[in-house]
């Protein structure tokens, strides 16, 4: 009987030691691996439309094929190439003369036979504000917060969900060009690998590089929380996602999920920007990023994020939520 006890005894602790285990963490390794790269001084700030924003899309596609993810964009290819005049970046920066910016594009088709026809973007923007005005004898704008540390994130849910296919198609999409306007996301809007109408949700990451005072230092928040059930529903399966606490910055149209979102996307972002005055600034760098920080928040939402894309629930837009239709 003493045998017994104490071979359950054992067995009771080995259970215990190995729950935790169940909850996925995200790679902290991967994590500064990234950073490091899209955020160096060689890639000289990945500037709209330039040789160094290619590279980090280079980049960005080299990893989506380590990990499995198919190439979705034209000619079986990862990176679109997405042409553009200097009239459509009037609205942030110095337009490029190198007229071409890049998306790239990976999908992880689905397995179940009814529901792969629905997709879910998973999104970020690969470029920054390249050099520009020195600051304190830096000008390299190398946007380590913004938005490096959001292609981080979504490149840590690729490598997550191509170790089990899931039931629904996931496409994620890196974006150029975001801060001349959003060229690439609406260039996407019409050369999407699948039709936006299948498109069941779009969760933009963007500026996860440190905590927000302003809410509990676990959370992120979800800007346009009160305009669909995607966030609740998202938090009622472990998500720390909370609502925007900063409404009257209208983070909700600022960023690509809004091109999305006037096409009828269910499409809201996930941030923990704090306002912070490295925002747009040669000094957003690896120094002022907290790894801690987005090793936590990336890990919390990689189990939601699971569910999602195995999941039949297709969010819908509160009454008054959804954004005023835009035309193509």
């Amino acid at each position: 009987m003493k045998t017994v006890c104490l071979l359950l005894v054992f067995l009771g602790s080995l259970n215990a030691a190995e729950k935790p285990r169940t909850s996925e963490r995200a790679c902290s390794a991967c994590i500064r691996a990234h950073e490091e790269f899209l955020a160096a001084d060689a890639l000289n700030g990945r500037g709209s439309g330039t040789r160094d924003e290619l590279v980090a899309a280079t980049y960005v596609a080299s990893q989506l094929r380590q990990y499995g993810i198919e190439p979705a964009a034209e000619g079986s290819s990862y990176i679109q190439a997405v042409p553009f005049t200097p009239k459509q970046s009037s609205t942030a920066g110095n337009p490029p003369a190198e007229s071409t910016t890049w998306n790239v594009l990976g999908i992880l088709p689905g397995r179940d036979p009814k529901l792969k026809k629905q997709a879910i973007l998973l999104s970020a923007h690969i470029d920054h504000l390249g050099e520009g005005r020195e600051v304190n004898g830096d000008r390299i704008y190398n946007g380590a917060d913004d938005d490096a540390s959001g292609v981080t994130a979504v490149l840590e849910l690729a490598r997550s969900l191509a170790r089990h296919r899931p039931r629904r198609t996931v496409i994620f999409a890196f974006f150029g060009a975001e801060e001349l306007g959003g060229i690439g996301s609406r260039y996407f809007l019409a050369h999407s690998p699948v039709p936006l109408n299948d498109i069941a949700a779009n969760l933009e990451f963007e500026m996860i590089g440190r905590a927000d005072p302003a809410v509990d230092p676990r959370d992120l928040w979800l800007t346009g929380y009160e305009r669909s059930n995607l966030g609740p529903e998202l938090a009622k399966h472990g998500a720390r996602l909370v609502a925007d606490p900063h409404p009257r910055e209208q983070f909700f149209q600022r960023s690509d999920n809004y091109m999305l979102a006037q096409r009828g996307v269910v499409a809201h972002t996930v941030s923990s920007f704090g306002l912070h005055k490295q925002y747009h600034q040669p000094d957003d760098d690896i120094a002022h990023l907290d790894f801690r920080h987005m090793v936590t928040a990336i890990s919390s939402m990689l189990g939601p994020v699971r569910w999602l894309v195995n999941s039949d629930f297709r969010p819908q837009w509160n009454r008054g939520g959804e954004p005023e239709p835009k035309g193509e």
